[in-house]
Protein backbone atom coordinates (compact mmCIF):
# COMPACT_ATOMS: atom_id res chain seq x y z
CA UNK A 1 0.00 0.00 0.00
CA UNK A 2 1.02 3.27 -0.76
CA UNK A 3 1.03 6.44 1.48
CA UNK A 4 0.20 10.06 0.01
CA UNK A 5 1.99 13.10 2.20
CA UNK A 6 -0.14 15.56 -0.03
CA UNK A 7 2.45 16.14 -2.95
CA UNK A 8 4.45 13.09 -3.27
CA UNK A 9 3.63 8.93 -3.39
CA UNK A 10 5.59 6.77 -1.61
CA UNK A 11 4.72 2.69 -1.32
CA UNK A 12 3.10 0.04 -3.92
CA UNK A 13 0.23 0.25 -5.68
CA UNK A 14 -0.57 -2.38 -7.87
CA UNK A 15 2.86 -3.46 -10.18
CA UNK A 16 4.07 0.41 -9.90
CA UNK A 17 6.19 1.13 -6.66
CA UNK A 18 6.25 5.11 -5.52
CA UNK A 19 9.52 6.84 -4.32
CA UNK A 20 10.12 10.40 -3.29
CA UNK A 21 13.79 11.34 -4.49
CA UNK A 22 14.84 15.63 -3.75
CA UNK A 23 11.69 16.72 -4.43
CA UNK A 24 10.59 14.72 -7.35
CA UNK A 25 8.44 11.86 -7.66
CA UNK A 26 9.83 8.46 -9.01
CA UNK A 27 8.00 5.74 -9.94
CA UNK A 28 9.91 1.94 -10.96
CA UNK A 29 8.16 -1.36 -11.31
CA UNK A 30 7.88 -3.91 -8.45
CA UNK A 31 10.37 -6.64 -9.06
CA UNK A 32 9.34 -10.14 -9.84
CA UNK A 33 12.54 -11.77 -8.32
CA UNK A 34 11.05 -13.32 -4.84
CA UNK A 35 13.02 -15.12 -2.63
CA UNK A 36 11.56 -18.51 -3.96
CA UNK A 37 12.91 -17.73 -7.66
CA UNK A 38 16.16 -16.40 -6.29
CA UNK A 39 19.17 -18.49 -7.98
CA UNK A 40 22.18 -19.81 -6.07
CA UNK A 41 24.79 -16.81 -7.77
CA UNK A 42 21.89 -14.32 -7.52
CA UNK A 43 21.82 -14.85 -3.79
CA UNK A 44 25.52 -14.14 -3.62
CA UNK A 45 25.57 -10.97 -5.17
CA UNK A 46 22.84 -9.81 -3.08
CA UNK A 47 24.69 -10.92 -0.24
CA UNK A 48 27.97 -9.44 -1.18
CA UNK A 49 26.04 -6.05 -2.49
CA UNK A 50 24.40 -5.37 1.40
CA UNK A 51 28.32 -6.42 2.45
CA UNK A 52 29.12 -3.33 0.20
CA UNK A 53 26.97 -1.55 1.11
CA UNK A 54 27.05 -1.79 4.98
CA UNK A 55 30.57 -1.53 5.17
CA UNK A 56 30.57 1.69 2.93
CA UNK A 57 28.61 3.47 5.29
CA UNK A 58 30.44 2.01 8.06
CA UNK A 59 33.85 3.20 7.05
CA UNK A 60 31.97 6.78 6.02
CA UNK A 61 30.23 7.67 9.34
CA UNK A 62 33.42 7.31 11.61
CA UNK A 63 34.51 10.46 9.22
CA UNK A 64 31.86 12.54 9.25
CA UNK A 65 33.16 15.18 10.95
CA UNK A 66 34.90 15.88 8.11
CA UNK A 67 32.41 14.66 4.92
CA UNK A 68 30.05 16.78 6.65
CA UNK A 69 25.98 16.25 4.67
CA UNK A 70 27.74 18.48 2.06
CA UNK A 71 28.21 15.71 -0.53
CA UNK A 72 27.21 15.58 -3.80
CA UNK A 73 23.69 13.28 -5.01
CA UNK A 74 25.98 10.29 -6.59
CA UNK A 75 28.63 10.08 -3.59
CA UNK A 76 27.07 7.30 -1.80
CA UNK A 77 26.32 4.99 -4.89
CA UNK A 78 29.89 6.37 -6.12
CA UNK A 79 31.98 4.91 -2.96
CA UNK A 80 29.68 1.83 -2.46
CA UNK A 81 30.79 1.08 -5.93
CA UNK A 82 34.30 1.69 -5.57
CA UNK A 83 33.74 -0.79 -1.92
CA UNK A 84 32.19 -3.42 -3.53
CA UNK A 85 34.60 -3.88 -6.44
CA UNK A 86 37.62 -3.37 -3.60
CA UNK A 87 35.87 -6.15 -1.99
CA UNK A 88 35.16 -8.74 -5.05
CA UNK A 89 39.00 -8.70 -5.69
CA UNK A 90 39.73 -9.32 -2.42
CA UNK A 91 37.33 -12.35 -2.53
CA UNK A 92 38.46 -15.88 -2.27
CA UNK A 93 35.64 -18.09 -4.09
CA UNK A 94 37.17 -21.51 -3.07
CA UNK A 95 36.73 -20.35 0.86
CA UNK A 96 34.04 -17.74 0.32
CA UNK A 97 35.94 -14.74 2.35
CA UNK A 98 38.01 -11.89 1.86
CA UNK A 99 41.76 -12.11 1.80
CA UNK A 100 43.06 -8.50 2.17
CA UNK A 101 46.27 -6.96 1.44
CA UNK A 102 48.22 -3.46 1.98
CA UNK A 103 46.80 -2.25 -0.84
CA UNK A 104 43.04 -4.23 -1.30
CA UNK A 105 41.75 -0.82 -0.80
CA UNK A 106 43.46 1.48 -3.18
CA UNK A 107 40.93 2.21 -5.51
CA UNK A 108 39.62 4.61 -2.80
CA UNK A 109 42.75 6.52 -3.14
CA UNK A 110 41.71 9.91 -4.87
CA UNK A 111 38.20 9.88 -3.76
CA UNK A 112 35.94 13.05 -4.34
CA UNK A 113 33.06 12.96 -1.57
CA UNK A 114 31.85 15.94 -4.04
CA UNK A 115 32.25 15.88 -7.04
CA UNK A 116 31.36 19.12 -7.91
CA UNK A 117 33.90 20.97 -6.30
CA UNK A 118 36.93 18.23 -6.31
CA UNK A 119 40.28 18.67 -4.09
CA UNK A 120 42.09 18.46 -7.07
CA UNK A 121 40.79 21.67 -8.30
CA UNK A 122 41.24 23.71 -5.26
CA UNK A 123 44.85 21.84 -3.78
CA UNK A 124 48.13 22.07 -6.13
CA UNK A 125 51.03 20.31 -3.89
CA UNK A 126 51.54 16.54 -3.71
CA UNK A 127 51.88 15.42 0.21
CA UNK A 128 52.98 12.35 0.75
CA UNK A 129 52.31 9.15 3.44
CA UNK A 130 54.25 6.46 5.31
CA UNK A 131 53.81 4.26 7.79
CA UNK A 132 56.84 3.21 10.38
CA UNK A 133 55.10 0.97 12.89
CA UNK A 134 52.24 2.13 14.71
CA UNK A 135 53.06 5.71 13.52
CA UNK A 136 51.18 7.34 9.90
CA UNK A 137 52.91 10.52 9.05
CA UNK A 138 51.48 12.26 6.07
CA UNK A 139 54.36 15.25 4.72
CA UNK A 140 53.13 18.39 3.35
CA UNK A 141 55.64 19.95 1.21
CA UNK A 142 56.38 23.80 1.15
CA UNK A 143 53.26 25.61 -0.19
CA UNK A 144 53.18 28.95 -1.52
CA UNK A 145 49.55 29.45 -0.89
CA UNK A 146 48.96 32.53 -4.33
CA UNK A 147 49.81 29.06 -6.20
CA UNK A 148 49.47 25.45 -4.47
CA UNK A 149 45.61 26.89 -3.30
CA UNK A 150 42.66 27.87 -4.86
CA UNK A 151 40.37 30.30 -2.55
CA UNK A 152 36.56 30.80 -3.07
CA UNK A 153 35.69 34.72 -3.13
CA UNK A 154 35.51 36.19 0.04
CA UNK A 155 37.19 33.35 1.79
CA UNK A 156 40.06 35.29 3.95
CA UNK A 157 41.77 31.74 5.29
CA UNK A 158 41.28 28.04 5.04
CA UNK A 159 41.64 25.20 7.37
CA UNK A 160 42.99 22.04 5.96
CA UNK A 161 41.77 19.20 7.92
CA UNK A 162 43.09 15.90 7.91
CA UNK A 163 41.77 12.73 9.37
CA UNK A 164 42.27 9.10 9.11
CA UNK A 165 39.80 6.56 10.49
CA UNK A 166 41.28 3.35 11.27
CA UNK A 167 38.90 -0.22 10.56
CA UNK A 168 39.67 -3.69 12.19
CA UNK A 169 38.26 -5.87 9.59
CA UNK A 170 39.40 -8.95 11.73
CA UNK A 171 37.50 -8.21 14.97
CA UNK A 172 34.68 -5.86 13.49
CA UNK A 173 35.84 -2.37 15.33
CA UNK A 174 36.00 1.27 14.27
CA UNK A 175 37.43 4.32 15.06
CA UNK A 176 38.84 7.95 14.02
CA UNK A 177 42.21 9.01 14.73
CA UNK A 178 42.00 12.77 16.17
CA UNK A 179 41.66 15.58 13.64
CA UNK A 180 44.65 17.85 12.78
CA UNK A 181 44.30 21.12 11.66
CA UNK A 182 46.16 23.98 9.64
CA UNK A 183 45.21 27.38 8.51
CA UNK A 184 45.98 28.59 5.70
CA UNK A 185 45.48 32.43 5.73
CA UNK A 186 45.01 33.86 2.18
CA UNK A 187 46.81 36.61 1.65
CA UNK A 188 49.58 38.14 -0.15
CA UNK A 189 51.09 36.54 -3.33
CA UNK A 190 54.17 35.98 -1.03
CA UNK A 191 52.81 34.01 1.50
CA UNK A 192 54.83 30.46 2.32
CA UNK A 193 53.31 27.75 4.56
CA UNK A 194 56.49 25.55 5.77
CA UNK A 195 56.92 21.98 5.06
CA UNK A 196 55.14 20.13 7.77
CA UNK A 197 54.83 16.63 9.26
CA UNK A 198 51.17 15.31 10.38
CA UNK A 199 51.79 12.08 12.68
CA UNK A 200 48.89 9.75 13.75
CA UNK A 201 49.15 6.84 16.02
CA UNK A 202 47.39 3.70 14.44
CA UNK A 203 46.99 0.11 15.28
CA UNK A 204 48.26 -2.75 13.18
CA UNK A 205 46.61 -4.56 10.95
CA UNK A 206 43.97 -2.15 10.45
CA UNK A 207 42.47 -0.42 7.01
CA UNK A 208 43.76 3.41 7.78
CA UNK A 209 41.75 6.26 5.39
CA UNK A 210 43.82 8.98 5.12
CA UNK A 211 40.99 12.31 4.73
CA UNK A 212 41.63 15.98 3.51
CA UNK A 213 39.11 18.56 4.26
CA UNK A 214 39.09 22.34 3.07
CA UNK A 215 36.79 24.09 5.13
CA UNK A 216 37.09 27.95 3.85
CA UNK A 217 36.52 31.18 6.49
CA UNK A 218 34.45 34.12 5.65
CA UNK A 219 35.64 36.85 8.24
CA UNK A 220 32.41 38.67 9.07
CA UNK A 221 31.38 41.86 11.48
CA UNK A 222 29.79 39.14 13.53
CA UNK A 223 32.97 36.75 13.27
CA UNK A 224 33.90 33.85 11.15
CA UNK A 225 31.45 32.05 8.91
CA UNK A 226 31.95 29.22 7.35
CA UNK A 227 31.48 29.41 3.19
CA UNK A 228 31.29 25.40 2.55
CA UNK A 229 28.12 24.53 0.49
CA UNK A 230 26.36 21.35 -1.07
CA UNK A 231 27.88 22.74 -4.29
CA UNK A 232 31.23 23.44 -2.40
CA UNK A 233 32.42 21.36 -0.42
CA UNK A 234 36.37 19.53 -1.13
CA UNK A 235 36.98 16.70 0.68
CA UNK A 236 38.54 13.56 -0.67
CA UNK A 237 40.58 10.21 0.64
CA UNK A 238 43.83 10.44 0.17
CA UNK A 239 45.18 7.03 0.77
CA UNK A 240 43.57 3.31 2.01
CA UNK A 241 46.05 1.02 3.11
CA UNK A 242 46.20 -1.73 5.90
CA UNK A 243 49.16 -1.03 7.85
CA UNK A 244 51.43 -3.79 8.39
CA UNK A 245 50.82 -6.57 11.73
CA UNK A 246 49.02 -8.06 13.28
CA UNK A 247 45.19 -6.79 14.68
CA UNK A 248 45.14 -6.15 19.07
CA UNK A 249 42.00 -7.12 19.96
CA UNK A 250 42.28 -5.65 23.34
CA UNK A 251 43.34 -2.32 21.67
CA UNK A 252 40.54 -2.16 19.03
CA UNK A 253 37.49 -3.49 21.10
CA UNK A 254 37.38 0.05 23.00
CA UNK A 255 36.64 1.41 19.26
CA UNK A 256 32.80 1.16 17.96
CA UNK A 257 31.40 -1.89 16.29
CA UNK A 258 31.26 -2.99 12.68
CA UNK A 259 28.49 -4.98 12.58
CA UNK A 260 29.10 -6.25 8.98
CA UNK A 261 32.59 -7.79 10.30
CA UNK A 262 31.19 -9.17 13.33
CA UNK A 263 28.08 -10.67 11.54
CA UNK A 264 29.30 -11.83 8.11
CA UNK A 265 31.21 -15.51 7.45
CA UNK A 266 32.71 -14.04 4.47
CA UNK A 267 35.47 -12.13 6.50
CA UNK A 268 38.55 -14.21 8.34
CA UNK A 269 37.71 -15.55 12.07
CA UNK A 270 40.48 -14.24 14.69
CA UNK A 271 42.53 -16.77 15.24
CA UNK A 272 41.67 -17.32 18.14
CA UNK A 273 38.23 -18.37 16.77
CA UNK A 274 40.49 -20.58 13.89
CA UNK A 275 42.22 -22.86 16.33
CA UNK A 276 39.32 -23.70 18.12
CA UNK A 277 37.79 -25.02 15.12
CA UNK A 278 40.67 -27.08 14.04
CA UNK A 279 43.34 -28.15 16.14
CA UNK A 280 45.14 -29.15 13.55
CA UNK A 281 45.04 -26.03 11.39
CA UNK A 282 48.41 -24.82 12.65
CA UNK A 283 50.18 -27.85 11.69
CA UNK A 284 48.73 -27.76 8.19
CA UNK A 285 49.77 -24.53 7.80
CA UNK A 286 53.35 -22.95 6.32
CA UNK A 287 55.95 -21.52 8.59
CA UNK A 288 58.43 -19.00 8.36
CA UNK A 289 60.72 -21.74 8.44
CA UNK A 290 59.94 -23.46 5.60
CA UNK A 291 59.33 -20.63 3.17
CA UNK A 292 63.38 -19.28 4.45
CA UNK A 293 64.48 -22.67 3.68
CA UNK A 294 63.00 -22.24 -0.19
CA UNK A 295 64.21 -18.43 -0.81
CA UNK A 296 68.07 -19.84 0.29
CA UNK A 297 67.90 -21.43 -3.22
CA UNK A 298 67.49 -18.29 -4.73
CA UNK A 299 70.13 -16.88 -6.55
CA UNK A 300 69.04 -14.42 -8.75
CA UNK A 301 65.90 -13.63 -10.25
CA UNK A 302 66.09 -16.10 -12.72
CA UNK A 303 65.48 -18.66 -9.80
CA UNK A 304 62.45 -16.96 -8.63
CA UNK A 305 59.72 -18.63 -10.65
CA UNK A 306 60.72 -22.17 -9.34
CA UNK A 307 60.40 -20.29 -5.54
CA UNK A 308 56.92 -18.75 -6.21
CA UNK A 309 55.60 -22.55 -7.11
CA UNK A 310 57.70 -24.26 -4.10
CA UNK A 311 55.81 -22.06 -1.53
CA UNK A 312 52.62 -21.77 -3.27
CA UNK A 313 52.81 -25.74 -2.71
CA UNK A 314 53.18 -24.83 1.15
CA UNK A 315 50.00 -22.43 1.37
CA UNK A 316 51.32 -19.30 0.25
CA UNK A 317 48.48 -17.55 -1.16
CA UNK A 318 49.75 -13.82 -1.31
CA UNK A 319 52.67 -12.16 0.07
CA UNK A 320 54.30 -8.28 0.41
CA UNK A 321 57.84 -7.71 0.50
CA UNK A 322 59.05 -4.17 1.89
CA UNK A 323 62.27 -2.95 0.56
CA UNK A 324 63.62 -1.61 3.26
CA UNK A 325 64.61 -4.37 5.26
CA UNK A 326 62.89 -7.24 3.19
CA UNK A 327 60.41 -8.17 6.16
CA UNK A 328 57.69 -10.00 4.35
CA UNK A 329 53.83 -10.87 5.09
CA UNK A 330 52.86 -13.81 4.36
CA UNK A 331 48.90 -14.82 3.45
CA UNK A 332 47.19 -18.18 3.31
CA UNK A 333 44.26 -20.29 4.12
CA UNK A 334 41.80 -19.49 6.46
CA UNK A 335 43.51 -16.27 6.95
CA UNK A 336 46.83 -17.74 8.38
CA UNK A 337 49.08 -14.47 8.18
CA UNK A 338 52.77 -15.02 9.31
CA UNK A 339 55.49 -11.89 9.41
CA UNK A 340 59.35 -12.37 8.92
CA UNK A 341 62.05 -10.39 10.47
CA UNK A 342 64.26 -7.91 8.69
CA UNK A 343 66.97 -9.76 5.90
CA UNK A 344 69.35 -7.26 6.22
CA UNK A 345 70.46 -3.34 7.67
CA UNK A 346 67.67 -0.73 6.51
CA UNK A 347 68.07 1.08 3.22
CA UNK A 348 66.78 3.98 2.12
CA UNK A 349 64.02 4.22 -0.25
CA UNK A 350 64.18 6.80 -2.44
CA UNK A 351 61.38 9.44 -2.54
CA UNK A 352 60.89 9.50 -6.51
CA UNK A 353 60.74 6.52 -8.33
CA UNK A 354 62.31 5.58 -11.72
CA UNK A 355 60.42 3.35 -13.28
CA UNK A 356 62.77 2.71 -16.72
CA UNK A 357 65.74 2.70 -14.26
CA UNK A 358 63.79 0.29 -12.33
CA UNK A 359 63.18 -1.99 -15.08
CA UNK A 360 66.57 -2.18 -16.16
CA UNK A 361 67.64 -3.59 -12.86
CA UNK A 362 64.96 -5.85 -12.97
CA UNK A 363 65.29 -7.32 -16.38
CA UNK A 364 69.34 -7.65 -15.16
CA UNK A 365 67.89 -9.20 -11.79
CA UNK A 366 65.68 -11.85 -13.92
CA UNK A 367 69.06 -12.54 -16.63
CA UNK A 368 70.63 -13.76 -13.14
CA UNK A 369 72.98 -10.67 -13.01
CA UNK A 370 72.79 -9.86 -9.58
CA UNK A 371 71.65 -11.45 -6.48
CA UNK A 372 68.54 -10.88 -4.45
CA UNK A 373 70.61 -8.28 -1.81
CA UNK A 374 71.93 -6.36 -5.19
CA UNK A 375 68.18 -6.30 -6.12
CA UNK A 376 66.79 -5.11 -3.16
CA UNK A 377 69.66 -1.94 -3.43
CA UNK A 378 68.89 -0.83 -6.92
CA UNK A 379 65.33 -1.18 -5.86
CA UNK A 380 65.90 1.45 -3.16
CA UNK A 381 67.76 3.56 -5.44
CA UNK A 382 65.21 3.43 -8.16
CA UNK A 383 61.94 4.58 -5.35
CA UNK A 384 60.15 1.01 -5.37
CA UNK A 385 58.80 0.90 -1.74
CA UNK A 386 57.45 -2.81 -2.00
CA UNK A 387 56.26 -5.51 -4.31
CA UNK A 388 52.85 -7.81 -3.94
CA UNK A 389 53.20 -10.89 -5.28
CA UNK A 390 49.62 -12.78 -5.84
CA UNK A 391 49.99 -16.76 -6.19
CA UNK A 392 46.82 -17.34 -7.35
CA UNK A 393 47.16 -15.10 -10.51
CA UNK A 394 50.73 -15.43 -10.70
CA UNK A 395 51.31 -11.85 -10.81
CA UNK A 396 54.32 -8.79 -9.00
CA UNK A 397 53.68 -5.97 -8.66
CA UNK A 398 55.60 -3.32 -7.70
CA UNK A 399 54.55 0.17 -6.11
CA UNK A 400 56.85 3.66 -4.43
CA UNK A 401 56.40 5.20 -1.63
CA UNK A 402 53.56 7.31 -2.74
CA UNK A 403 51.09 4.18 -3.69
CA UNK A 404 51.67 4.30 -7.22
CA UNK A 405 51.62 1.42 -9.20
CA UNK A 406 55.02 1.08 -10.89
CA UNK A 407 55.03 -2.06 -12.63
CA UNK A 408 52.78 -5.17 -12.88
CA UNK A 409 54.34 -8.91 -14.47
CA UNK A 410 53.11 -11.83 -15.16
CA UNK A 411 55.13 -14.75 -13.05
CA UNK A 412 56.17 -17.63 -15.25
CA UNK A 413 54.90 -21.22 -14.75
CA UNK A 414 57.75 -23.03 -13.95
CA UNK A 415 56.29 -26.24 -13.89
Amino acid sequence: MAKFDGKFLTGVIGPAVFKKYRNMQLVTGKSRLTKEKQTENTHKAATQFGIASTLAEQFRSVTTEVITDFYDGTMVYRFRTDVQKALKQAFDAQSETYHFTANSFDRLNGFEFNADSPVMDNFFVQPEQRIEGNILTIKLPEMHVSKDMKFPAKASSCFLNIAVGMYDLTYGNRTMCPIQSIEIPNGSKDNVIPAQELSFEIEPGCLCISMFSFQFIQKTFSGNLIINSKTFNPVAVFRAVIADGIVDQEQTEKWDEMSVVRDSKHFNKPKIELKAISADLQDESFTIAQIEQEHEKVKSGADFPQYIQAIKKLGVEEFVTYVSDSHTQYFGNNGHQLSSKAQYEPLVVAAVSHKKKFRKYLKMHQAGQTDYLSFCRHCAETGIDRWIVNLSLMTCTYYDQKDQLILTESIPNSE
